[in-house]
């Protein structure tokens, strides 16, 4: 019987090897997997330096002859804080399920040098995806806060081709008023200016059978 990847968006088919050592993970999101994991103590750092460097050079806000700084950034202290209680959420349950000595501290090279020893586990674990998909939003989140994406993401819907299933999402540039929106789902089917109408009728018909 054929196996293929636990990444919904991927699928791809495993290969012999893989599915002799229990693996669920192809190689190609394995090794995504390992360099998202292994960037998140460099971004992590990333993100502390930024707040050092508000801290030493607040933005003044003038009110009459007084003036005040800025607030730090809420969503730097929030995903630096998210990066914490996931990687350590999933250090707790190689610990529990394993019955190894976790990290010695909450430090996130720590964290992420002991889920990387363990990766090979993580990866035959039924819930593999969902920790491959877990490292995957943080380091997209801390990512996003270093670097602001200069686009408006607009949901539209589940995507209509055969046995998809993701959100279909147009991306709006908000620095080139004249460039077009791109429309996409998350697992990559990408529709093109000519096939927006087409897009728009078959939603239409989605909808109402949801409803009917």
């Amino acid at each position: 019987m054929q196996q293929n990847c636990a990444i919904r968006s991927c699928g791809a088919p495993l290969v012999l090897g893989a599915k002799s050592r229990g693996l669920r993970l192809c190689s190609s999101c394995r090794n995504l997997l390992t360099g998202r994991l292994a960037s998140l103590p460099r971004l992590y750092q990333a993100c502390e330096q930024d707040l050092e460097i508000r801290r030493q050079h607040p933005i003044a806000v003038v009110r009459s002859r007084r003036s005040r700084g800025i607030c730090l950034d809420d969503q730097t202290m929030a995903v630096r804080s998210d990066t914490i209680r996931v990687l350590s959420s999933w250090c707790e349950m190689v610990v529990d399920e394993r019955g190894v000595t976790g990290p010695s501290s909450f430090d996130v090279r720590k964290l992420t040098a002991f889920l990387q020893a363990h990766l090979d586990w993580l990866a035959t674990h039924t819930v593999a995806a969902d920790f491959a998909a877990e490292i995957a939003a943080l380091a997209a989140d801390v990512t996003q806060v270093l670097n602001p994406a200069k686009v408006r993401m607009i949901d539209l819907a589940i995507c209509t081709r055969d046995g998809c299933g993701q959100t279909v999402r147009a991306s709006i540039s908000t620095v080139n008023q004249r460039s077009a929106p791109k429309v996409r789902c998350d697992a990559g089917h990408i529709w093109q200016p000519r096939q927006w109408l087409d897009l728009r009728h078959k939603l239409d018909l989605t909808a109402r059978g949801a409803f009917a």
